[in-house]
C-alpha cells in the first residue's frame, strides 16, 4: 500500500491496472455526464492536469455546455463541447488511445457522445462513485461508498504512485468536486477518511476560502431572482407529510433567462425547514423533465428515483427523468412519494 495515500481504499493490486493504463497512453479524452456539476468537472479537469504534468495529451469533452458558474475552475476554457464542437470532438476521440468515463455509470448520461464512444474500439476506463455501473470498460474503478468521484480519483492517484504530478491546480479542482458533492461536507460525508483526504488536499495548496467563495457565493442576479421565485411561488409541501416539491416549467425558466447551472443547490434549500425530510426539484427541459431528489437521514432517495424515474444516485442525493408533460411528472411524484415514504417508515420501524 502506498504510504502517501491518506485513505487505504486502494491496494497496490487494485491501483495497478489504473497505473498501467495511464503509463501506456499518450492521447487521452476524458468525459463526464450532461449538466456537469463540480464533481464531474473537478474530476475530469483534475485528471487532465495530472496527465499533462506527466507529458500526456489530455482533453476533456463534455456532452453539452458546462455551466458558466464553474468557469473559475482551472482548465475550464479548454473544454470541448460535443453538442457544439462535434467535428473537433470526433477527431479527438478517433485519435485517442484511451477514453476515460468519469462521474457517470451509464452511457445514457452523455447523450450522443455515448453513441460515439460505443462506436470506437478504443480502450476505456471508468472512474466513478455511483451505484450499479452498466457501462463496459477495460479498467473499472467504481467506488459507490465514496462521497465523490474526486475522492476516488485523488486516492487512486496516490495509491498508483502519481503523487508528484498532483499540482495545486489539479488538487484545487478535485477539492471543488468533493465540496460540491457533499454540500460543503454537510451530507454524504460521514466517513472519517473524507476529512483525512481534505486535510491532505489543503496541505497541497488548496485555497479553501477561494474555492468556497466561488462555489457558494458566486450567483448572478438572475439566479437569485429565479431562486426567490421558486421558493416564494413554487415551493409546496405534500400535505401531512415531511415531503417538499419545487417545480419550474419551461416558460418559468425562460422568464429568468435560464442557463444550465442556474438552479444548482436549489433542491437542497427545502431541507432547511425543520421537519422536511425529502425535497424534490422538477425542471422542464427541452428533452425531458429533470427530477432531482435530496433527503435527510436514512431515507433512500436513490431507491425512489430508480423505481419511479429510471434514475439513481446516492442515499441522500439522486436524480432521474420523466418523459412527458411536467404536470404529469408532478402528479406522479406526489402520488408515489407518499406511498414510498409510508412503506419506508413501516420498514424501518421493525
Amino acid at each position: 500500500m502506498n504510504p502517501d495515500c491518506p485513505n487505504m481504499a486502494f491496494s497496490d493490486e487494485m491501483a495497478t491496472p489504473f497505473a498501467e493504463a495511464v503509463n501506456k497512453c499518450h492521447k487521452v479524452v476524458l468525459t463526464c455526464h450532461v449538466n456537469a456539476d463540480g464533481d464531474a468537472l473537478g474530476s475530469t479537469l483534475g485528471l487532465r492536469k495530472v496527465l499533462i504534468n506527466m507529458g500526456k495529451d489530455a482533453t476533456v469533452v463534455t456532452p453539452d455546455l458546462a455551466p458558466t458558474s464553474y468557469a473559475w475552475m482551472m482548465g475550464f476554457k479548454s473544454l470541448v463541447c460535443y453538442e457544439r464542437q462535434q467535428e473537433e470532438a470526433d477527431k479527438l476521440l478517433d485519435e485517442a488511445d484511451l477514453i476515460v468515463m468519469m462521474d457517470y455509470n451509464d452511457l445514457g448520461r452523455v447523450k450522443t457522445l455515448g453513441e460515439k464512444i460505443m462506436s470506437l474500439s478504443t480502450p476505456r476506463m471508468l472512474i466513478d462513485h455511483h451505484l450499479d455501473p452498466v457501462v463496459q470498460a477495460d479498467v473499472m474503478i467504481s467506488r459507490p461508498h465514496a462521497s465523490a468521484t474526486c475522492q476516488v480519483l485523488f486516492n487512486l492517484l496516490l495509491a498508483a504512485g502519481f503523487s508528484q504530478f498532483i499540482d495545486e491546480e489539479a488538487v484545487t479542482n478535485m477539492y471543488a468536486g468533493v465540496i460540491t458533492d457533499t454540500g460543503g461536507l454537510s451530507y454524504n460525508s460521514s466517513d472519517p477518511d473524507i476529512y483525512i483526504l481534505v486535510a491532505e488536499m489543503l496541505r497541497r495548496g488548496v485555497d479553501k476560502a477561494y474555492v468556497h467563495e466561488k462555489i457558494f457565493n458566486n450567483k448572478s442576479v438572475k439566479q437569485v431572482k429565479l431562486q426567490g421565485f421558486a421558493l416564494g411561488r413554487k415551493f409546496h409541501r405534500v400535505e401531512k407529510y415531511p415531503l417538499a416539491l419545487i417545480s419550474l416549467s419551461k416558460e418559468e425558466l425562460e422568464r429568468f433567462n435560464y442557463t444550465t447551472g442556474d438552479t444548482e443547490g436549489l433542491v437542497n434549500i427545502p431541507l432547511q425547514v425543520r421537519d422536511i425530510k425529502v425535497s424534490c426539484l422538477i425542471l422542464e427541459r427541452p428533452d425531458c423533465v429533470k427530477m432531482s431528489f435530496r433527503s435527510k437521514g436514512d431515507f433512500p432517495v436513490n431507491e425512489y428515483a430508480a423505481k419511479y424515474f429510471g434514475g439513481g444516485g446516492h442515499l441522500n442525493a439522486a436524480g432521474g427523468a420523466f418523459h412527458g408533460p411536467i404536470d404529469d411528472a408532478v402528479d406522479l411524484y406526489q402520488k408515489t412519494i407518499v406511498d414510498f415514504y409510508v412503506r419506508w417508515m413501516k420498514r424501518t420501524a421493525k
